[in-house]
């Protein structure tokens, strides 16, 4: 599978045409701690990165209240590129529902992977039990989320800055099971919200995916933490002030 990289890996050059561009900014804003951390590296001593999360709309990112009763699905929203590590679900599901066979695997988003996962899908034997529901428009991303019982974002690479579809999911009152990596970890309360693994790492997923499917209390637990920890961080409203407060202080100046 083709490696990631962020931009500034790229070349000398690219860091160069980054260090340029960015000293040319009145400001410069950052979605995450951890990409305003990276990103200072390439700042001047005299700026410091404005954090400016995207906000979640918590009036389309509700709980559903009714559940497939017939199985729990597993499942995660991504572009099917290599960062995002969809791979590592497959594998860890095809463990879990050796242990647990009403599950289901859901997996909503397209891209150049996608006939591979599926030859991969088929080679594990769970392909009856996978499906590949492609690209979906974002107003229709809510629906889909609805479907699922548990969120996996196995990212593998550090240019994963900011899990929005893992506040998406944590709004709608579902657990996660998310990599420790780039800016995931501070979009997930570990323990609490859901569940923090190293990345490419099968068996911890499926470890926390088989806890999560066992215990409908604890689901239902990190489930409502999370949609309060999306609330009280991640409002729309509340982060689309950040912004405006940082333009008037620029029109000012």
């Amino acid at each position: 599978m083709r490696k990631a990289s962020g931009f500034p890996e790229t070349s000398p050059l690219h860091q160069q045409l980054l260090r340029w561009s960015l000293s040319r900014a009145d400001a410069v804003c950052a979605t995450s701690h951890q990409l305003a951390r990276a990103t200072k590296r390439y700042l001047s001593n005299s700026k410091t990165p404005v954090v400016t999360p995207f906000g979640i709309d918590l009036q389309t990112f509700r709980p559903v209240n009714e559940k497939n009763e017939q199985g729990l699905t597993i499942g995660i929203v991504k572009t099917l590129e290599p960062k995002y590590g969809v791979e590592y679900l497959i594998r860890a599901f095809a463990q879990v529902q050796n242990k647990f066979s009403n599950a289901r695997l859901l997996i909503v988003g397209e891209g150049y992977l996608r006939d591979g996962l599926q030859k991969l899908a088929s080679e594990l034997q769970i392909s009856e039990k996978t499906k590949f529901m492609g690209r979906v428009p974002h107003n229709n991303v809510s629906g889909w989320l609805g479907q699922i019982d548990i969120f996996v974002n196995p990212s593998v690479h550090e240019s994963e800055t900011f899990g929005v579809a893992v506040l998406e999911a944590s709004a709608m009152e579902i657990p996660v099971v998310v990599s420790q990596i780039g800016g995931l970890p501070e979009v997930v309360q570990d323990g609490v919200t859901g569940f923090l693994v190293p990345p490419r790492d099968v068996i911890a997923i499926a470890q926390k995916i088989e806890l999560l499917t066992s215990d409908e209390e604890l689901r239902k637990r990190m489930g409502k933490a999370g949609r309060e920890f999306v609330k009280k961080n991640y409002e729309w409203n509340e982060n689309a002030k950040i912004m405006e407060q940082l333009y008037d202080s620029l029109v000012k100046t």
